[in-house]
């Protein structure tokens, strides 16, 4: 239990994830590798799993090392709050940083916990193309309709490359906040809700949260048409997934500034000490 809740093994753990993780953008710049990240990271990992993922070993050998190490650092806050930080609080009544660090570990849990959530519960569908008038029906039976874009800009923008349209937006040639989509989400012929997208703006409805990735231009009609791409996703458990991200977040800062504080107070009072 001493070496599963060791310091040395998070440690360890966080720089092995880190080389792994760099491992794995190489992967999702190399052929014939790129496709496979690609479709693992446009669906659900279940479904992945079930078939997409035999077609590529070597993809699939990278993501189980993966879980395999994001599950042992999982075990290691677990057993290193069970075995240390709960006597701790116990012992004594617990002082402050203490109750804060294991709310750091709790939390961690929580957000490897919607991590989790993210492979198995509920769908998600990237690469949504549609264009105004167009529907796709969703994997819970609603119906998500695009009923209008509107492009302010030039449509040449739209012929431009992944990075050139960064450029473009980063520019302010791109007007993000004028160009906007609007949608409708419908069970059974009746509406359920309606709204209006941007890019950086996601819509969220019924527990639904749909994302503007990108528009497209059709110029297989007269006059050319304005499409948009969506990512589609339903997730129950991602608002307690975004706010346990947000409370580590917040916890992590105090504590850094904490330490940072109780580090300057010990130069200070050694420094007066020597005076």
């Amino acid at each position: 239990m001493n070496k599963l809740s060791s310091l040395y093994l998070t440690l360890y753990c966080l720089a092995g994830l880190a080389l792994w993780l760099a491992a794995g953008m190489l992967l999702a710049q190399t052929q014939p590798y790129m496709l496979h990240m690609k479709a693992m990271d446009q669906t659900l990992l279940r479904d992945w799993l079930a078939g997409p993922a035999l077609g590529q070993p070597v993809v699939l050998v990278w993501f189980l090392v993966l879980c395999g190490g994001v599950g042992l650092l999982a075990l290691n806050m677990a057993v290193c709050t069970w075995t240390k930080l709960l006597p701790r609080l116990k012992g004594n009544g617990g002082r402050l940083r203490t109750w804060f660090l294991a709310g750091v570990h709790v939390l961690m849990l929580l957000v490897l916990l919607g991590h989790l959530s993210q492979m198995g519960l509920g769908f998600k569908l990237e690469s949504v193309k549609l264009l105004p008038g167009q529907s796709r029906e969703l994997p819970d039976g609603s119906l998500l309709t695009v009923t209008e874009t509107h492009f302010a800009d030039d449509p040449a923008l739209l012929n431009l490359s992944y990075r050139q349209g960064r450029a473009s937006l980063l520019a302010g040639v791109f007007h993000r906040e004028k160009n906007t989509a609007s949608l409708e989400l419908s069970l059974g012929g009746r509406s359920q809700a309606k709204g209006v997208l941007r890019i950086l703006e996601p819509w969220e409805a019924d527990g639904l949260r749909v994302t503007l990735a990108e528009f497209f231009r059709d110029d297989s009609q007269t006059p050319p048409r304005v499409g948009v791409l969506l990512t589609v996703a339903r997730n129950p458990l991602e608002k307690l997934f975004f706010a346990s991200y947000l409370a580590w977040i917040l916890v992590y800062i105090y504590l850094a500034a904490t330490v940072r504080k109780h580090r300057l107070n010990h130069l200070n009072g050694d420094a007066n000490h020597e005076s």
